[in-house]
């Protein structure tokens, strides 16, 4: 599948550039995988030279690649909602809909994410890692009121995390058109997880 063209950046605003090299990354990426991508395939995209690229990413493709998960997992980072303002039943449903939302496309940033979890390189797991890890501190201010659970907590939740990203994408490929029960699995899952570790 062919990479959607970007629009071209002004010469006179370099960061702009530098924003739209990371974005035709993020779908190049998630796309074809890290192997098939080439440089000059996202220079093309974004209307500049592979040496610009070097320019702006020293390290090259690598560092490209490091760059667009990291931008993918911020993303995923700010989708969800953990205001003390907002009613926990507001909240919880809304956050699952837009992890759903993420899991059943399947999103850039998803597929992004979810390889460097599973990535043998430590960078890209330790920013993937990074953002489990708050997403669970959202859901433990929310029903626990603390970003500081117990290690029993913590250690429960990081591990359902990986079973409902799991379920997340069979559901998906195994095409269960019930969205509105993986929503309710999700939550169930949660609830019970979160009140087991934290029992006694």
């Amino acid at each position: 599948m062919a990479v959607a063209k970007a629009p071209r950046a002004s010469r006179s605003d370099p960061e702009a550039r530098r924003d739209q090299m990371i974005d035709v990354a993020m779908a190049a990426f998630a796309d074809r995988g890290y192997p098939a991508v080439e440089l000059k395939e996202i220079a093309s995209e974004v209307g500049v030279t592979p040496n610009l690229i070097h320019h702006y990413f020293p390290g090259g493709k690598s560092e490209l690649h490091l760059e667009a998960v990291k931008r993918s997992c911020a993303q995923l980072e700010e989708m969800f909602e953990a205001s003390p303002d907002i009613p926990i039943e507001n909240k919880m449903p809304a956050n699952v809909a837009r992890y759903v939302d993420e899991a059943l496309v399947p999103t850039d940033r998803w597929k992004l994410y979810t390889r460097s979890l599973r990535s043998a390189d430590d960078d890209l797991r330790a920013c993937a890692v990074a953002t489990r890890l708050a997403v669970m501190e959202g859901v433990t201010a929310n029903h626990l009121g603390t970003t500081s659970p117990s290690p029993e907590v913590r250690a429960a939740l990081f591990g359902v995390y990986g079973f409902l990203e799991d379920a997340s994408d069979e559901w998906r490929i195994q095409a269960i058109g019930d969205r509105a029960k993986l929503e309710n699995v999700i939550m169930s899952v949660l609830i019970a997880a979160l009140a087991t570790a934290s029992s006694g």
